[in-house]
């Protein structure tokens, strides 16, 4: 059986933190079987909150303080039921109490958030909680950027060049961009793609999303985010 199976939310513990003994006696008794299990101590003594005031000063996450940690955004979270160590109420936790350690050990795994805004939406205390994730993975970013997987620095580079060239997002382009980045543009020509390349071609949306257009004006606000970023 995997190690601490038997553990509840067995997904909030590394591997490190669980003590298994096959044969384990105390005061003459032995409590092998279930009981055989122990978990580490985890205090905290030495918070560091940089990461919670950076997050909380930040236009996406300063909604981090509304959280209860009632675990709503991670029970209807989609990456959650597909990568078990993706925890949205424990990242926050982390934030919250300054466990950088744990954060930045776990920083190719906070970037999957998909922006399906479903915890958002869960959230009873108005956490908008997939901004959060944002806001985190920003300051892991900036952290230990050799850390972050390529896929997310490429999806990141993808999002900001279709923003500041088009001054809105164009999904089919963003995809293109996203695997050329990654160099893995011919997962564009897998039948799959080519199927929903002809639906989108039979109902007219690749049409419109070729000549979506800019915003008004979009030139001057462009060079504003530049000289804003510079």
């Amino acid at each position: 059986m995997p190690k601490g199976s038997g553990i509840i939310e067995r997904s909030l513990l590394n591997d490190d933190q669980i003590m298994e003994y096959d044969n384990l006696v105390m005061d003459g008794i032995d409590i092998s079987g279930r009981w055989n299990t122990m978990i580490k101590s985890r205090v905290h003594s030495r918070p560091e909150l940089d990461s919670w005031d950076e997050v909380r000063q930040s236009a996406i996450g300063a909604s981090i303080d509304n959280c209860i940690q009632c675990g709503m955004c991670t029970a209807g979270c989609t990456v959650a039921h597909e990568i078990p160590e993706f925890n949205p109420r424990q990242f926050i936790y982390w934030v919250r109490t300054g466990r950088q350690d744990d954060l930045i050990k776990n920083a190719d795994v906070i970037w999957r958030c998909v922006g399906c805004y479903i915890c958002t939406n869960h959230c009873p205390k108005g956490v908008n909680t997939a901004e959060v994730m944002e806001s985190i993975g920003q300051w892991l970013h900036h952290q230990v950027p050799e850390k972050m997987d390529p896929a997310y620095l490429a999806n990141h580079d993808a999002y900001r060049h279709q923003l500041f060239t088009y001054g809105r997002l164009n999904l089919p382009r963003l995809q293109a961009e996203f695997l050329s980045r990654l160099g893995r543009r011919q997962e564009l020509f897998t039948p799959e793609m080519r199927k929903t390349a002809i639906k989108m071609l039979r109902d007219g949306r690749v049409m419109r999303t070729l000549f979506i257009g800019k915003p008004r004006h979009w030139s001057r606000s462009a060079l504003l985010l530049t000289h804003q970023q510079a």
